[in-house]
């Protein structure tokens, strides 16, 4: 029975194809053009979390120490910061090597130095914290507990720039799941109206099955290997215009990501099952309607 069913599930998909090769085009450009959508989406999502990232990465914390701060105080605070919670590690700059770094930081500006006498800064520890301590309420009970320290003059983290991040870090999460929702349902809606297209061509081979006795699932599987096949070639489309549309946006802006091999499988999987959600939902419509 099963190799029979194979069988003629083979046979069946293998006739579509010759009987309708042409009218498969425009339900494979249609579904292109959903999923090419929802992958522009999701590369700009897997960009919007590159930039996060590295905006993160710069959340820190410096120690500034007051000035004849002595070695058995150095030693002390070095040793706090080790065993301090969300702390991953601490950098000593003595006022010389804070001096030499702002130099590099001036850079061709260097010159904007030459007037002032002697070190004006003073030595300080950058603390460098895990990722799950960069949010603002951890952070400022970190800074309370590192200012109640002797020896230390001042703590400086940019209040206001990680409150902002913080900010913008919640409204980018919740619009990007809002669009990523809606995107799709809307992909899924186009890819059944599409295939209402195949299907409804294939009206008068679906009422022949039905009038001989096939029952509803004999009648669905070459139809939904066919809806995963067309699914699977609008993906493969989609994933040559996305590589077109990166490699131009790339030429402008240098670093921007693309899909990793493995996203690119699971676009191609998703592309096959949507091509078959969508044929099943269209059926299903038109078992019923014809059985009504």
């Amino acid at each position: 029975m099963i190799p029979t069913r194979i069988d003629y599930a083979a046979r069946e998909l293998g006739y579509g194809f010759r009987r309708s090769l042409r009218s498969h085009l425009a339900p494979v450009v249609l579904m292109a053009v959903a999923l090419f959508v929802f992958g522009l989406f999701l590369l700009g999502t897997k960009n919007l979390q590159k930039v996060v990232r590295l905006a993160q990465e710069k959340i820190g914390i410096t120690v500034y120490l007051r000035d004849g701060t002595g070695e058995e105080d150095l030693a002390r605070l070095a040793d706090l910061f080790s065993r301090l919670g969300g702390v991953r590690s601490a950098r000593y700059l003595s006022p010389d090597d804070a001096l030499e770094e702002f130099r590099r930081t001036l850079g061709p500006r260097e010159y904007l130095l030459e007037g002032v006498d002697g070190n004006p800064l003073p030595a300080s520890f950058d603390l460098e914290l895990y990722d799950d301590w960069k949010t603002l309420d951890r952070i400022r009970a970190l800074v309370s507990e590192l200012e109640a320290e002797s020896g230390v003059e001042s703590v400086v983290y940019g209040e206001n720039w990680v409150g902002k991040l913080e900010t913008w870090i919640y409204f980018f999460v919740a619009v990007d799941l809002f669009l990523g929702i809606v995107l799709g349902v809307a992909t899924l809606l186009v890819v059944e109206n599409t295939m209402k297209l195949a299907v409804a061509d294939r009206r008068d081979t679906i009422e022949v099955l039905r009038l001989v006795g096939a029952t509803p699932t004999q009648i669905r599987i070459p139809y939904l290997l066919e809806g995963a096949i067309l699914g699977l070639a609008a993906a493969v489309l989609a994933l040559l215009l996305l590589r077109e549309s990166h490699s131009f946006a790339a030429s402008r802006l240098p670093g921007v990501l693309f899909l990793e091999p493995f996203g690119v499988f699971l676009f191609l999987l998703a592309g096959g099952a949507l091509g078959a959600a969508g044929t099943l939902l269209s059926l299903n419509r038109y078992l019923r309607y014809k059985k009504a």
